[in-house]
This record gives C-alpha cells, sequence and structure tokens, in this order.
C-alpha cells in the first residue's frame, strides 16, 4: 500500500513536468545581417530530487510531434531530465520544425526550489528561451 500511495505521490509532483512551445512570426524585418525572426522558442523542464540528490521523476525532452506546442504528462520515473543540454535537443526540434538553423538570444536559466516542500523534496527547473531567425530571400 505505502508503493502505491509513494508512486501516486511522484505523480502529483510532476503534474506538467515539461512545456515547450514555438510561437511563429509574420516577421518582414531584417534583423542579423539579413535575416528575419520568423519565431520564438521556450522550453521548460522539471525535475524532483529527494534530499536535494534522489532522482524522483523528470520531465522528458521534447523531440517528436508534429504540434508547435508539447504540453504532456511526459514523466521519466527515477531520472533527471532537467539539464540545459536537454533543453538545447528540444531546441534542435524546434528549429528543424521550423526549417532554421540561426538563433538570437539564446538564454538559459536553472532555478532550484525547495521551500515549499519543506526541504524534503527540490525542485529543479531548467529554462531555455531564444528567437529563431531564417535568411531573407525577399531580396
Amino acid at each position: 500500500m505505502h508503493r502505491i500511495m509513494f508512486g501516486f505521490a511522484l505523480l502529483a509532483l510532476a503534474g506538467c513536468s515539461s512545456y515547450s512551445e514555438i510561437a511563429r512570426w509574420d516577421g518582414r524585418s531584417p534583423v542579423n545581417d539579413g535575416e528575419i525572426p520568423v519565431a520564438s522558442f521556450m522550453t521548460q523542464n522539471f525535475s524532483y530530487q529527494l534530499l536535494g540528490f534522489i532522482p524522483l521523476c523528470s520531465g522528458v525532452p521534447w523531440t517528436d510531434g508534429d504540434s508547435d506546442v508539447c504540453d504532456n504528462f511526459n514523466v521519466s520515473m527515477f531520472a533527471d531530465h532537467a539539464t540545459v543540454d536537454n533543453n538545447l535537443v528540444s531546441l534542435r526540434h524546434a528549429l528543424k520544425r521550423v526549417g532554421s538553423n540561426r538563433v538570437a538570444q539564446l538564454r538559459t536559466c536553472e532555478k532550484d526550489d525547495s521551500d515549499w516542500s519543506l526541504f524534503l523534496v527540490n525542485r529543479h527547473e531548467v529554462r531555455t528561451s531564444c528567437i529563431i531567425l531564417k535568411e531573407d530571400r525577399t531580396k
């Protein structure tokens, strides 16, 4: 019975453990030596650790699908996938979807939060965002 309750607690903790979004634009003004902004990208991935170092669950990086938004309950148990490298894997998928290989204003932020859980469970968040550029072919 305790194992079942522990499993449900982990699933409740995980909730929406990863989120990625491409917001497409109709950019027309060149910004970077003839490149135009065509979309913004943002991905956010969470992991939870017991006592700050024992992995409980983690969101899985966005690597497939044909939608510009991924807000899934895609969780890997007893793993920690909330890393900058895994967010860059999601960015590569977004670049492929948009048909580009150039970005500007790439930002990554990592944050740990254990205040809400009385220091037993630590939530680690990795957020990455950028603007996706394409070559201006109207010249």
